[in-house]
């Protein structure tokens, strides 16, 4: 089996790396996109489990795109300065959670158990 993949889209260099680092302890391999066109390259070529999305670098309708794409991939939305507005529209779009860049524990949380409810589903 595989090591799972997670790609990070984020718009500030040092949050994705920050979040690049936190989530290499608990996925195999991590990757980073610069773009939503990168975004979409990286999780083919790894067939990407979990991907965190800027909503500053991809936007709602990427999203909704991506979620229909890719089914079984968990899409945590992030966002700077996040409101309920944006919560709302990210999670009508196909994303599991909408929470701060650096909010790792949120992150991680529901990318892990997105992740673990899928593979209890396929078994």
């Amino acid at each position: 089996m595989t090591p799972s993949t997670v790609v990070i889209a984020q718009n500030d260099p040092g949050v994705a790396q920050g979040l690049a680092n936190d989530l290499h302890a608990h996925f195999g391999r991590v990757a980073m996109a610069k773009d939503a066109v990168e975004l979409r390259t990286l999780l083919l070529h790894h067939e990407a489990r979990v991907a965190v999305l800027d909503l500053e670098v991809v936007n709602v309708e990427d999203v909704r795109q991506l979620a229909r794409t890719f089914c079984n991939l968990t899409i945590v939305c992030t966002h700077r300065s996040p409101d309920e507005r944006m919560w709302i529209a990210a999670l009508n779009a196909g994303a599991v959670e909408f929470c701060h860049p650096q909010d790792i524990r949120s992150i991680l949380r529901a990318a892990r158990t997105a992740v673990a409810n899928r593979l209890a589903i396929a078994a």
